[in-house]
């Protein structure tokens, strides 16, 4: 999306997730029974895939690491997240669930213009206005003095429903995380796998139903829903938990 475009950008999503933890070679199988009834995302690079970097903020208690280990029914997460290896742009998001839903709040800005916001908030020396995330990102941050804690990098393959607009499923590989040298406006990102190189997770985000071909496929995979979070796998990962 173009400079032009950021400033007032703001988007909602309400949806349901199903999340999965695939080996390659299930999800190469999943991804040619489904060909038929799906379109690839125009994001994606030569290869199929583009480039995902979320800085994730929790507190000194890593509340929001034990809300999700410990099933809260209403928890939220703050991210920074960026496309490509060397962006502008990032969105500032609010990932919140509440039972079985899933909302996501997010807005678009300059990168260099969020990171300078991002770091008066957690010196308490900025004050939101006007814009409905940033707002309550800076009421979270003040609140439960959220700071930087981690990157999650990883290679997404995304796609579309032919026919719905509702239905999402992409497949997420090569899944990093570092807790050193927090900056998204470097090229490239490296860090500890945060699950084995030959696994992927797969989501499925849907705002109803889950359509009658894409449970066929997924049952002949005998593919089982899992509560995986890419946050809270980078935090054990890197051991912040035992602290």
């Amino acid at each position: 999306m173009s400079s032009t475009a950021t400033e007032g950008y703001i988007r909602t999503f309400n949806r349901f997730e199903l999340k999965y933890l695939v080996h390659y070679s299930q999800a190469r199988e999943l991804m040619r029974s489904m060909a038929p009834y799906v379109r690839t995302d125009a994001n994606a690079g030569p290869g199929g895939y583009y480039k995902i970097a979320s800085r994730y903020y929790d507190s000194a208690d890593l509340r929001c690491y034990w809300e999700k280990v410990n099933g809260e029914r209403f928890r939220r997460k703050v991210r920074l997240r960026t496309y490509g290896d060397s962006p502008t742009e990032a969105f500032l998001e609010i990932k919140q669930r509440t039972n079985l839903s899933v909302q996501k709040r997010r807005s678009l800005h300059d990168l260099e213009a969020l990171e300078q916001q991002m770091r008066l908030m957690q010196c308490g020396a900025y004050g939101a206005e006007d814009e409905s995330v940033m707002d309550e990102v800076c009421n979270l941050v003040n609140r439960y003095r959220l700071e930087p804690k981690v990157i999650i990098s990883y290679n997404r393959a995304a796609f579309f429903d032919l026919y719905r607009r509702d239905l999402r499923i992409t497949f997420d590989r090569n899944i990093k995380c570092k807790t050193l040298g927090l900056d998204l406006r470097q090229t490239g990102f490296g860090g500890k796998f945060v699950v084995p190189p030959t696994m992927l997770i797969l989501e499925v985000k849907f705002n109803e139903v889950v359509p009658r071909w894409l449970c066929s496929c997924l049952n002949n995979l005998d593919l089982k829903v899992e509560r995986v979070s890419k946050y809270c796998l980078g935090v054990e990962r890197m051991g912040l938990e035992q602290f």
